[in-house]
């Protein structure tokens, strides 16, 4: 029997899955959990739960389990803050260091878009808030409301929903392609596995919420509030608000290889 090795993208994003390990709540061997996990990482693994711009990357070589992800409507852990509302801002920097690619993707296509704010240059910069400059927030740093009660705090995550009355798709569960066709039992059991966490969580949420917005020192409600909204498989409106991000950003992924990449192993 194939050993099964997975690899999770750790934050506060997708939690639901990797807090469950984090904690000890399942057994941890052959799992990997590594912050902004990268393709090259990610490679190696039977399945991995990795950022979605990320995963379509891989694409020639793997394929998009549909059975876990994380998946978000109408609230997400991606905020953008501007000094006043953000529809009397008419052109601003946007910071955005440390952002995740699927982050920078979504914030891409609903600054201009959705807001009408024209972007004068994006800065990996850290900067504050002011008549020039907007900052985008992930994770924790999202769910924090800002002490300036003058600035505006926007969901990103939301407006994309809005703007294309699709859901984000922050995260995707990928296959090496040539052990789909080798070895599918091996790729089964590592979905169960992950998915298997992800359902300790759920059974055990509020010691989660309460671990979570204690050592992040986020509100517990609004911590509580947005994991609510996620869901954690790729259904087809999921399928193609991710195949509308692609499009929308110009990341060069044709819409039929996204969807011939997605698949279904249980």
């Amino acid at each position: 029997m194939t050993t099964t090795t997975i690899a999770i993208d750790d934050r506060l994003t997708t939690a639901m899955y990797s807090y469950p390990i984090t904690a000890g709540w399942v057994e941890t061997s052959g799992i990997t959990l590594a912050r902004g996990l990268r393709p090259d990482d990610a490679r190696h693994a039977t399945v991995a739960l990795i950022d979605s711009v990320y995963a379509l990357t891989m694409l020639d070589t793997h394929v998009i389990l549909r059975d876990a992800g994380i998946v978000w409507r109408t609230a997400s852990m991606l905020t953008m803050t501007t000094h006043t509302r953000p529809d009397e801002v008419e052109q601003a920097t946007i910071v955005i260091p440390g952002i995740s690619a699927a982050g920078r993707a979504v914030a891409t296509a609903v600054i201009t878009a959705f807001y009408g704010i024209t972007v004068t240059d994006w800065s990996e910069e850290a900067r504050d808030v002011d008549e020039t400059t907007a900052v985008i927030s992930e994770d924790a740093a999202a769910l924090i409301a800002d002490e300036d009660e003058d600035r505006y705090q926007e969901d990103l995550g939301r407006a994309w929903f809005l703007l294309a009355n699709l859901p984000f798709v922050s995260h995707v569960c990928v296959a090496p392609r040539a052990l789909l066709a080798s070895d599918p039992a091996s790729i089964s059991r590592a979905v169960e596995r992950l998915n298997g966490a992800k359902t300790i969580g759920q059974d055990r949420g509020r010691e989660l919420r309460r671990d979570l917005s204690k050592g992040f020192n986020i509100d517990r409600d609004t911590l509580t509030e947005t994991l609510a909204d996620q869901t954690f498989t790729l259904d087809d409106e999921a399928l193609d608000g991710l195949v509308e991000l692609a499009r929308r950003t110009g990341l060069g992924v044709a819409r039929d290889k996204i969807r011939g990449a997605a698949v279904r192993i249980s």
